[in-house]
């Protein structure tokens, strides 16, 4: 396991239970005892946690912003769809990646990419690329802070994209309606996903099964055609494949 994997998963024990141990970490990581103690050492250095004899604990009470349980949902379908999602991004490439759980599952992935530049208004993502994702330039978008779901939006997101061109956004829906498109909960957050997308040369939807057929009032922010690829865990019926497909007949759905 790779530095950053094991310093990862120190933190999200330490978030989870308030400490972790030097025989935790060993064992989970398949580590010695003392690459375990040179990691916790490394990380006090850097001001992420406190180390403790035996251990660590966090400096404070939160040590790193807590990950919105939707995080949890779906988790194993969220995870294939992102390793599949990363295999489209390119080194060097300058990509912007939207709020949202399984955006955030696409950023766990990316860790072999060399020089790439990572577009985000999403607080949590931004943050795990900063810590995790050395080789990586992060780049926040600005705007108005939503603390519930901890990302930004707004016109100023608009204004700091003025001047930018992504070579692809990747972008969550929180639901798919064949005869209207690519939903979002909020009105606000609908509008970036549009200033998003006429920033990419191409756009793509993650997004898993669940949400296809929506049960709310939702703000449509792309019609079925108007992007280029849905990577999905599974599509029911095929509903997402034959309302995306367009005049040309083309599929753009991609199953993980």
């Amino acid at each position: 396991m790779l530095a950053a994997e094991r310093q990862k998963y120190i933190l999200d024990v330490i978030h989870e239970t308030g400490t972790v141990s030097v025989a935790q970490i060993s064992e989970h990581c398949g580590v010695s005892s003392v690459t375990a103690r040179t990691d916790l050492d490394a990380m006090e250095r850097e001001g992420q946690l406190k180390r403790t004899h035996g251990g660590a604990v966090p400096v404070s009470q939160h040590v790193i912003p807590a990950v919105p349980q939707r995080v949890h949902k779906n988790a194993r379908a969220k995870d294939a769809i992102g390793r599949r999602a990363a295999e489209l991004v390119e080194d060097g490439e300058t990509i912007l990646v939207g709020s949202g759980s399984t955006t955030l599952a696409f950023l766990h992935w990316l860790g072999e990419k060399c020089g790439i530049t990572i577009i985000t208004n999403d607080v949590n993502g931004l943050i795990y690329v900063e810590q995790f994702l050395p080789q990586a330039t992060p780049v926040c978008t600005g705007g108005i802070l939503g603390r519930e779901y901890r990302h930004f939006a707004g016109p100023m997101v608009a204004s700091s994209l003025s001047d930018i061109y992504l070579d692809k956004v990747f972008l969550g829906a929180d639901a798919f309606e064949p005869d209207f498109g690519f939903l979002a909960e909020f009105e606000r957050t609908a509008t970036t996903k549009v200033e998003f997308m006429r920033h990419a040369r191409k756009t793509i939807i993650l997004m898993d099964s669940s949400k296809v057929g929506a049960s709310r009032s939702f703000v449509r922010f792309a019609a079925p055609t108007e992007v280029d690829m849905v990577i999905m865990d599974r599509d029911p019926g095929g509903i997402v494949a034959s309302a995306t497909a367009g005049k040309d007949g083309r599929s753009r759905v991609v199953l993980a």
